[in-house]
Order: structure tokens, then sequence, then C-alpha cells
């Protein structure tokens, strides 16, 4: 009997592979921090991505077709203090495009990715003024499937 394909959590995929390239210099999260706790991580780090799942079909041909696939769809804000400098969020964007383009063929155990895009580059989104934080974000995605199995 067949077993069943479950597709993988192509967002869990992508915060997970952003982190281990960005390492320390910034913090990759599905969820902001609120509060305080924004304020400390932003300090800590340096520096915020967060990834939104904006939509993005799921590719499933059968039950056990090992060509299933996901294509999620990303929003992806980067933050960053408004001092020292005005750039660093942009900077930060531009570097998490630079490491998305390198995301093709990583894996992490919960699959791998195939493919990546870009529908829209790095772009000012304004937070509340007087706030001292820079956002800056696009739209991405990617096609994520499941592990390769070693049956």
């Amino acid at each position: 009997m067949a077993t069943p394909v479950q597709l993988p959590d192509g967002k869990q995929i992508a915060i997970d592979l952003l982190q281990a390239a960005l390492g320390t210099t910034a913090l990759v999260t599905g969820e902001l921090p609120e509060g305080d706790a924004f304020d400390t991580a932003l300090a800590e780090h340096g520096g915020i991505v967060r990834v939104l799942r904006i939509g993005g079909p799921a590719d499933l041909r059968g039950w056990s077709d090992p060509s299933a696939r996901d294509q999620p769809r990303f929003s992806v804000d980067c933050y960053a203090p408004a001092k020292p400098t005005l750039g660093a969020a942009m900077r930060l964007a531009l570097r998490v495009r630079r490491e998305w383009e390198l995301l093709p063929g990583q894996a992490t155990e919960d699959g791998r990715v195939s493919g990546v895009s870009e529908e829209t580059g790095p772009q000012d989104r304004p937070e509340e003024p007087n706030t001292g934080v820079r956002r800056v974000g696009m739209t991405l995605g990617m096609s994520v499937r499941p592990p390769r199995s070693n049956r």
C-alpha cells in the first residue's frame, strides 16, 4: 500500500533556511514579538525578518506521487532600527533577497526547495511615524517538495 505524501510546511522551511543563512545578524520569525519583546529582539539581533504566507497553490497529483509540491507566496518584511542609519532595513532586505536566490537545492528535515521566485522586490513599507523602526518588504515565492526518502 502506498504511503500518503504529506506536503512540507513551506513557511517553516523558509524561516529555518533564512535563519541559518543570516545567523545572529537577524531574527527570522513567522510572528513578530509584541511590545517590549520586539524592541529587545531588534536591539539584540540588529534586525527582524518576518515571513508571512499570503497564498500559493499546492500540487498533489496523487497520494504517493513523488512530484507533489507546495508553491507558497510570502510577504517578507525586514525591520531595523531607524538610527544610526536609515538604510539598515533596506540592506537587510537586500541580503534576504540574495540568500533567497540561493535556496534551491537546500533542504530541512521537513522538505526541500526546488525553486524560488520574486514577485516584488524590496520596497519601503512605512511604519507608524516616530517609532524609530524602518520596514522594507517584498513578495517572494518558492516551490517545496517533500523530503527525499531513503527507502
